[in-house]
């Protein structure tokens, strides 16, 4: 779109071009003009939606089996509107499209809070910060510094605020966990999230119960950890401890 409106805005070099390559090249800014409209229409319906759906009820955004596909929408909404890349979305004329930007980022972010209100478990931080594929922490940031600008209530930035510094937090613990268990068995290891006959995402409603394999792991889970808080206590008892002989510590 971008690139056919450059075009079509410098005057003299668009009628240099043939008549036939102009029309064509017309016909398909018309074309995109009306899938891109009818698409933001649909999704300023459905994040609307969304918006007064999260205020009235939280509980079906936050199962398990919900909770980190809405974080991952809603990361990837905000990695367009704040990210790297949000200067590709300027259009000319972005009202034609009913392309909002500034409201859509309120409603996410309205969104984004009124889950958090709801999430009397704190399972949602942990949720956007497994999202590899659009969560950044600085989303966070980059989105609240907008917000100050265009003017949106306070209360609403402070909350999405401290839930991004919330998602940061589960975002380290679960480093440091991935740090703790060290190399993982392949035997614990899922082998396929594809079926391989027809290649369709394979989702958690189709996993069998292996309450033995289940046991296994948690007990390698509890073995990890406590390997590395006993390595831990030895190192800061050898601190402790070396003295020389007139018993002046060589390490405090």
């Amino acid at each position: 779109m971008k690139e056919v409106e450059a075009e079509m805005a410098n005057t003299a070099e668009w009628e240099r071009r043939p008549t036939q390559e102009r029309q064509e090249r017309t016909r398909l800014f018309h074309s995109q003009e009306n899938i891109i409209r009818i698409d933001m229409e649909l999704a300023n319906e459905e994040v609307s939606m969304l918006e007064f759906s999260s205020e009235q009820i939280t509980a079906p955004f936050l199962l398990p089996e919900m909770v980190e596909r809405v974080a991952s929408m809603l990361s990837y909404f905000l990695l367009q509107l704040v990210g790297p890349q949000r200067k590709s979305l300027t259009l000319k004329d972005p009202e034609k499209y009913e392309f909002r930007p500034k409201e859509l980022l309120k409603q996410i972010v309205q969104i984004y809070v009124h889950l958090a209100r709801g999430d009397t478990e704190n399972i949602f931080p942990a949720a956007i910060s497994k999202d590899g594929r659009s969560y950044n922490d600085q989303l966070f940031t980059a989105a609240a510094d907008v917000l100050r600008r265009i003017g949106e209530n306070g209360r609403i930035i402070q909350e999405f605020v401290e839930l991004g510094a919330k998602a940061k937090v589960a975002a380290s613990e679960a480093m440091d966990t991935e740090a703790t268990l060290g190399e993982i068995p392949d035997e614990f290891l899922d082998p396929i999230q594809t079926d391989p006959f027809n290649r369709s995402h394979l989702t958690a409603d189709m996993l069998i119960p292996d309450t033995e394999l289940k046991a296994r792991i948690e007990e390698f889970i509890r073995s990890q950890e406590l390997k590395r808080q006993g390595e831990g206590l030895s190192t800061q008892s050898s601190k402790e401890t070396i003295q020389t002989k007139d018993g002046k510590m060589l390490i405090d």
